[in-house]
C-alpha cells in the first residue's frame, strides 16, 4: 500500500517516509505518493539517495500525483 505524502510538508514527509522504510525488509520497495511540483519532489529522492537507498521517480501521473519508489538497501 502506498504512503500518501501529498498533504505532508517538509521535513515531516521525510520523517514519515523514513519510519515506513524502516518497517520493510531489506530489498523491499516503499511506494510514496508526492506532489510533482512541491519541494518534496526534489528533496525526498535526494535525501534517500544520500542515505544509500535505491530511488526511482516516475514522470508525474497528473498535476497532483507523482510516484517515488524507495528500495531499502540497508
Amino acid at each position: 500500500m502506498p504512503l500518501d505524502l501529498r498533504k505532508t510538508k517538509c521535513p515531516l514527509n521525510f520523517v514519515k517516509a523514513k519510519l515506513a522504510l524502516e518497517k520493510i525488509a531489506v530489498g523491499d520497495v516503499l511506494e510514496l505518493w508526492i506532489l510533482p511540483h512541491a519541494e518534496s519532489a526534489l528533496n525526498l529522492p535526494e535525501s534517500f539517495t544520500q542515505e544509500g537507498q535505491g530511488v526511482t521517480l516516475d514522470a508525474p501521473e497528473s498535476p497532483d500525483k507523482q510516484v517515488l519508489w524507495i528500495r531499502r538497501h540497508h
